[in-house]
């Protein structure tokens, strides 16, 4: 397998539109193995595709889908053989095609992702920013940042206005939600914008109830770590957003999560509770009644386990065929203090 890049050797040259406008966008996996092949690229290396598995602890699967994942936004184009063995990749320059680059959602990655709304094209953002509305929403939004926008955030704002159609009011209450939460990051913003989405929320009254759910939700986790009297904190909201709306768990799932945690460790453990979580995802839970089902297969092995007979050694060790003493070791003890 061949790579074909324009760039100049020595270097890994990024552009800023990738970062712009994909790699906030994609998977982090994916971007991983982006950035490999790009690197691989620049030092005219032959590569295959189990040697980048290797390379990246992938799994070759996952390795196609990255490399689907690119192709599908344009940033290589695969050649492959009629077996489907993968011959050589040219990529695309991220400069051509920010007119039009596609936009993958953030909260998570799939089939989901190719029904994504694109961003506007450099025309219709000149465009937008001659409305008043838009006009309007840039002054507002840089109230709330106390700072002049940068154009990459004028960019998300005008993809939440036109490809998402959000209204000017809920991309103001946008930037409020998340500056109340302590970010105004990009990154971040985008994701809630996306998840907002995805639940169709069209509203300010929507997106207020949808964030009063969520907050809920925050509190009964805390509540079953024992944590009461203070606001999570940001690493923990990622964690519960994470469990929430990546895993996809339910609240009773995440609560026997965090229960079982408490029993084990006797204290609130988030990474703890994570690795359950997970766990269960990888074995497919769904509901509790596949939690007891585990719990009741688990409790069958162990009583198989104990079931099988244990071979019977013997012990060589001189020292222990002779007859052992008895002490007790209570009175020996009383005669040591008193003596």
């Amino acid at each position: 397998m061949r790579l074909y890049t324009t760039a100049p050797s020595g270097a890994t040259l990024v552009q800023n539109t990738f970062i712009d406008h994909y790699m906030l966008q994609a998977n982090g996996e994916y971007v991983k193995v982006y950035l490999y092949l790009l690197r691989c690229a620049g030092g005219n290396m032959e590569l295959t595709l189990s040697s980048v598995a290797d390379a990246l602890e992938y799994t070759e699967k996952d390795l196609r889908r990255a490399l689907a994942y690119w192709e599908k936004v344009n940033l290589l184009q695969m050649n492959c053989s009629p077996d489907g063995t993968i011959q050589d990749i040219t990529f695309g320059d991220p400069a051509v095609l920010e007119a039009a680059p596609a936009s993958a959602s953030v909260v998570s990655e799939g089939p989901r992702d190719a029904g994504r709304p694109q961003v506007p094209n450099r025309d219709r953002m000149d465009a937008l920013r001659e409305n008043a509305d838009i006009r309007q929403l840039f002054f507002v939004a840089e109230q709330y940042l106390q700072r002049p926008l940068s154009s990459s955030e004028q960019e998300d704002l005008l993809y939440y206005y036109d490809s998402l159609h959000f209204s000017a009011d809920l991309i103001e209450y946008l930037l409020e939600y998340c500056i109340s939460k302590g970010s105004s990051s990009r990154h971040y913003m985008r994701k809630v914008a996306l998840a907002w989405a995805e639940a169709g929320i069209t509203t300010v009254s929507q997106a207020r109830e949808e964030t009063n759910l969520y907050n809920k939700n925050y509190f009964s986790i805390m509540n079953a770590f024992g944590i009461k009297g203070r606001n999570p904190a940001a690493p923990e909201i990622k964690t519960m957003s994470y469990w929430l709306n990546e895993l996809g768990y339910s609240l009773d799932i995440i609560l026997e999560a965090c229960r079982r945690t408490i029993l084990q460790t006797h204290q609130p453990n988030f990474q703890y509770a994570n690795k359950i979580l997970e766990l269960w995802k990888k074995q497919g839970v769904r509901s509790s009644a596949d939690i007891v089902a585990l719990d009741k297969k688990h409790l069958a092995e162990q009583k198989d386990k104990q079931k099988q007979p244990r071979p019977k050694t013997e012990n060589n060790n001189r020292f222990n065929n002779f007859n052992q003493r008895e002490y007790d070791y209570s009175q020996l003890e009383r005669r040591l203090l008193n003596s």
